[in-house]
C-alpha cells in the first residue's frame, strides 16, 4: 500500500480537522509518496467535526485534491475545501496549491519537502504559505509491515492586532506557528492498513485568539486498497480533540477515497529525477 498526501499540508499546514478553519487542504491519516512521472491523482474526502459541541461549532466540509507527477520523486498538486456549519449555512472555502519532492528515499527512510500555498476565509481573504517536512521510518520496503512517521510545517501567514490602548487602530503583522505531527501505521493484511496520529502546534507569537501551545488531538485511521496495486483507496478517519482551558471535548470523521490513473508514460524511458540540490537523471 502506498502512503499519499492528501493537507492541509498540511500542509500541513496540520492538516488535522481542527485546523479547518485557517487555509488550506484536508489532511488523512496518512503517510506521503510522490505519484509516478504523468500519473494523476483525484482525492476526495466529506466530513463531520465538532461533534460534542454546540450545533453553530459544528462543521461540515468537503474536499477535493488532484494531483500530477511531473518528475520521479518530485509533483504537483491543487485543490479546494468547501466547509459550511451542520445546518448548510455560512459556506466558506480555501484553494490550495502545491509542490513536494523527495530527496530521500531509501527502503527505511524516506524525506519529504513540501511547499503549499493557500488562501481561505471569507472572500479569500486570509493567505498563507507553509513549507514543511516529513520523515519515515519504515521497518520493511514498500510499508509491508510496521513504521512511523513526523511531519512539522511552518505555516507563515498574516494576522490583524489591536495593539494596547488602541481598540479602534487594528495592524496587520506577518505570523507564524509550527505545526507537528507524529504518527505509525500498522499493515495488519495485504491493502489494509491502521493508522494512529498526534498533533499540535506551538505558538511563538501567541495572541489573545491563539494559545501558545495548542495541545491539538488524536487521530485513528484505517485505509484499505479495493482495486489491484491499489489504484483506489478508501479513507477512514475519526479524530479525538483535546480540550484545553475550558473547551469541550469533540469528535471529528472523515471519508474519502484516493484515485490514482495509470502513467501515460509508463514505458517511455526514465525521467529526471529529484534530488538534494540538483536534478539529475537515474
Amino acid at each position: 500500500m502506498k502512503g499519499r498526501r492528501i493537507w492541509k499540508l498540511a500542509a500541513a499546514l496540520c492538516v488535522t480537522i481542527s485546523l479547518l478553519l485557517l487555509p488550506g487542504a484536508v489532511m488523512a491519516a496518512d503517510t506521503v509518496e510522490t505519484w509516478d512521472v504523468g500519473a494523476t491523482d483525484v482525492d476526495f474526502y466529506l466530513g463531520y467535526d465538532g461533534i460534542g459541541l454546540r450545533r453553530p461549532d459544528r462543521t461540515v466540509f468537503g474536499d477535493m485534491m488532484l494531483g500530477y507527477g511531473i518528475l520521479d520523486r518530485f509533483s504537483a498538486y491543487l485543490g479546494m475545501t468547501l466547509q459550511g456549519t451542520d445546518a448548510f449555512t455560512d459556506g466558506t472555502a480555501s484553494l490550495y496549491l502545491g509542490i513536494y519532492g523527495t530527496p530521500v528515499d531509501t527502503d527505511h527512510f524516506d524525506l519529504d519537502l513540501f511547499l503549499d500555498v493557500s488562501t481561505g476565509g471569507d472572500g479569500l481573504k486570509e493567505f498563507q504559505v507553509s513549507p514543511s517536512l516529513e520523515m519515515n521510518f519504515d521497518l520493511d520496503p514498500d510499508l509491508r509491515t510496521w513504521g512511523m512517521y513526523l511531519r512539522v510545517g511552518f505555516p507563515v501567514y498574516g494576522r490583524t492586532v489591536f495593539p494596547p490602548g488602541k481598540p479602534n487602530t487594528p495592524e496587520h503583522e506577518v505570523a507564524f506557528h509550527i505545526e507537528t505531527t507524529a504518527g505509525t501505521y500498522w499493515t495488519v493484511a495485504e491493502g489494509h492498513q491502521l493508522l494512529l496520529e498526534y498533533d499540535m502546534g506551538l505558538h511563538p507569537l501567541p495572541s489573545d485568539e491563539v494559545y501558545g501551545v495548542n495541545v491539538g488531538g488524536v487521530a485513528l485511521g484505517y485505509n484499505v486498497c479495493v482495486v489491484e496495486d491499489c489504484a483506489l483507496e478508501l479513507i477512514n478517519q475519526v479524530y479525538f480533540d483535546i480540550p484545553q482551558a475550558g473547551e469541550n471535548f469533540s469528535v471529528g470523521i472523515m471519508m474519502g477515497f484516493i484515485a490514482t490513473l495509470p502513467s501515460v508514460n509508463r514505458h517511455l524511458p526514465a525521467s529526471p529525477s529529484f534530488s538534494a540540490g540538483c536534478f539529475e537523471n537515474k
